[in-house]
Formats: C-alpha cells, structure tokens, sequence
C-alpha cells in the first residue's frame, strides 16, 4: 500500500459484519484500510478517517447502537472527528453515531436525533414496521459541501438498504428545521427521477424529511443508513471522502447547529388497560444481561401488552369464561411463545381479581401468583406508536370477533439494585431513546 494514501480505520464492534466490503470498496477507491477491533488498546491519531461498518452490533440488544455507543472507543472516534478527520457510520454505524450524539449536534453524550423502527406507510396507512430490504433510490444535498457529496449533482443513487431501525426521527421541529437549515440533510431517499414522496416505496422507512444520511454541521462526520459498500455505484460516496481528505475540495464553515436540550428525563402515568401481560424468557435473558453489564447494574426485562377488551363484550362473562378468553389469546401464539416464555397477568375485569395476578400454566391453564415486579422499575414504549395495531388485528383475529378494542406494547426494565445506580441508567439512555419513545410510570 502507497503511504500517500489517506488511512482509514474500520470499526468492528462484536456482531459487525460489514468490515471486509467496507474495507475492499475503500481499497478500490483509492484509500487504505485498516480493520479496527473495539478492543484495541490504541489511538485512532495515525488515521485520516475512519467508518463504523454495518451489521448488528452486540445484536443491537437494548436497541440498535446503544451498547456500542457507551464504548470508550467512541470518545476516540470524536476526537478523530474534532481535529478534521472523516467519519462515516454505515447502517449499525449511523445508529451507533447518533446514539453517540455525533451527528447532527455534534454534541458527546446527548442525542437529540432517534434512528427507532421502521414504519412504512403507503396511502396514509402504516404498512409494516419491521426489517425491510431493498434496493433503494436517494441523491446528495448539493446546497452545502460535505466530505460524502463531491460528485455529480444531477447523480441519482442506486445502492441497497436493510434495516429494522432505519427511520430517522424527532419531536424536535426547531432541530429539524436547523438540520434543513445548514444542509445537513444530507442524502435524501428519491425515486429514480429524483422525486421526492414521503411515502413508500420512496420512502423506505418513513424517515422524518425523506432522511438517509445525516452530517455534522462541519460536513465531515455523517450517519447514512443505506449500503454504498455493498455496490460499486455507491463507490462516489468513497471517492469523495478522498477528495475532502486530500484537500481536493473547499471546506467551507458551516454554522454549528444550537446545542441540544438538557437530557431532563420525563415519565409519565401509564394509560390504563384491563388486561397487562408481563413475559420474560425462561432462559437466560441475553439482553437483560448485555444492557445492565453496560450499565453496571443487574437487570430484568419484561415484554409488556396492555390490552384493553371490549367491556360491553365481557361485562355479563363470568371470571372462568375470561380467564379462558385470556387463555386462548396466550396459546394463540400471536403475542408470545409459551415453549420459551413465562407470562404473568393482570387483570381488572372481574371484581374478585381487581389488581391480582395470574400466572399461565400450559396444563392448568391461568393460576393465582405472587408475582410482583422489582421495586426499580421503567417502561419504555414507542412514542409515535400510540397504539400496537399490528398486534390487536392478529388477536382479534385469532378471537373471531373485535374484542381487543386497544393493544400497547412496550419493554419493562426492572431491577432490585440501589435505586441511584438505576436512576443513573435512566438518565444516561439505557432504557429510551428520548426522541422516539416515552417512560411509564408502572
């Protein structure tokens, strides 16, 4: 390899498995590549730049890019971002930079900008919220100079997409309006005319502002969620990084976006259901353990359901025909595995069971339990999501009738350590994304 060529270290985080066609399209296009392991007791001072690659780090327990987002490595990144260097996150990458609060504030620490799951509307309607693969159109904002848009201004790309939690959103419309502002809205999804529609299939994920890539407000540090490594007609996108590099192009200043609001967290009353399953895994639960290792406590995680059942439905039901009703929800399937997991119920559609809890039995069916939660406890919901529709339409389904009139879904975690240690890990994020999701009170 020449020396003259600009080095660029690529980060492997555990479960990382994008690095060896990040690495070969770097190397076609004219720059030196380095793998780079999280656990590597060295600086990044040798680099140019560096690219977190794709895949699923630490199996995007917690969610996508939260674990690796508290590594010290991170704070190595930064400062290679803040004497000039160049950094781009691809897919797992983009969520772990934003995570850090690299793009768009600029900010260590505090993230003011959420990559959460997909919602694919068409029509108006949501028509899936889960992982989604493709082959995508998008183009460069050209209105301001970056280290990823030296190319063609009329060049409309073509590269591949696949993620779950790819939808860029924020609350925030002042932050939004900053992000247009500055330009910083890098790469905007398109159809192969360069039409811009929010909706899919243009819009593959329903992200805020048709968003694929997002910079800095400097332009040298981006989150991009499509794939330009995996094709060689996203290889512009490397050859620009060269050319900012090697000082091929005009670095113009940029404004630097208004500091991100204090990270004041926020927890609100829980909406009351009458029906709330608590499942937890009969295993070990690996998430629980990577989370609370993370964040130096012991966790446990619950998926939660709330569900709110038509009372004019079920007020003449005796207290054995409910249960059976609950029961038949429980072993359809449609909200758990009961091979692998424990459910707990609450109810409080029947006098006699107001407040008890109820434990699922695959040969008895529901029986009373002393089940109770830790006394540390959160849960964490999407915020847009208001309602889980997907699930209710499959229960009711399931029922023959429309029964479920109202179906949330969210994750508990809970935990019996010092209740400081547990507050530490709220305020730090390790249970929300502020700008995607709420916090209940349970």
């Amino acid at each position: 390899m020449s020396s003259k060529k600009p080095k660029i270290a690529v980060i492997q985080f555990p479960g990382t498995n994008c690095e060896l066609e990040t690495a070969r399209a770097l190397e076609r296009n004219g720059l030196s590549a380095e793998l780079f392991r999280w656990n590597e007791k060295k600086s990044l001072s040798k680099f140019n730049g560096a690219i977190l690659a794709g895949g699923f780090s630490y199996e995007d327990r917690g969610r996508s890019g939260l674990i690796a987002s508290k590594d010290p490595l991170l704070k190595e990144i930064y400062k290679l971002a803040k004497r000039g260097g160049v950094v781009l996150g691809i897919c797992n990458g983009a969520q772990i930079l934003v995570e850090t609060g690299l793009v768009p504030n600029f900010e260590f620490g505090k993230s003011t900008l959420a990559l959460t799951h997909n919602r694919r509307v068409k029509n108006g309607e949501v028509q899936g919220e889960n992982f989604y693969n493709d082959w995508i159109y998008l183009k460069a904002n050209h209105e301001t100079s970056n280290a990823f848009n030296q190319f063609d201004t009329k060049k409309i790309l073509h590269i591949p997409l696949a993620h779950a939690e790819g939808r860029f959103f924020s609350p925030d419309a002042k932050l939004l309006e900053q992000i247009v502002k500055n330009g910083q809205n890098a790469f905007i999804y398109c159809d192969k005319n360069g039409e811009i529609n929010p909706e899919f299939p243009t819009n593959p994920n329903g992200s805020v502002l048709n968003l694929a890539g997002v910079t800095n407000s400097s332009g040298n540090v981006m989150a991009l969620m499509p794939h330009p490594e995996r094709t060689s007609r996203g290889d512009v996108i490397f050859k620009s990084i060269k050319k900012w590099i090697t000082g091929k192009v005009k670095k113009p200043l940029t404004p630097e976006i208004s500091r991100g609001k204090p990270n004041t967290i926020h927890i609100i009353s829980k909406p009351k259901f009458n029906v709330e399953l608590f499942v937890n895994l009969k295993i070990t639960d690996n998430e629980a353990l990577s989370v609370g290792s993370a964040a130096g406590i012991e966790l446990k995680k619950f998926r939660w359901f709330g569900l709110q059942l038509d009372h004019s439905l079920t007020s003449s039901f005796k207290a054995k025909e409910l249960h059976k009703l609950i029961e038949k929800i429980i072993r359809s399937g449609d909200l758990l595995n009961t091979e692998k997991e424990n459910v707990f119920i609450k109810t409080a559609l029947t006098p006699q069971f107001t407040g008890g809890t109820l434990h699922f039995n695959k040969e008895k069916g529901l029986v009373a339990s002393k089940f109770s939660l830790p006394k540390s406890r959160i849960l964490a919901c999407e915020r847009e999501a208001s309602l889980d529709e997907s699930h209710a339409q499959n229960v009711n389904k399931t029922l023959g009738k429309k029964l479920v009139k109202g179906l949330k879904s969210g994750t508990v975690w809970a935990t019996e350590d010092a209740t400081n240690k547990f507050q530490q890990a709220l305020k730090n994020n390790f249970f929300h994304h502020p700008a995607a999701m709420d916090l209940f009170r349970i």
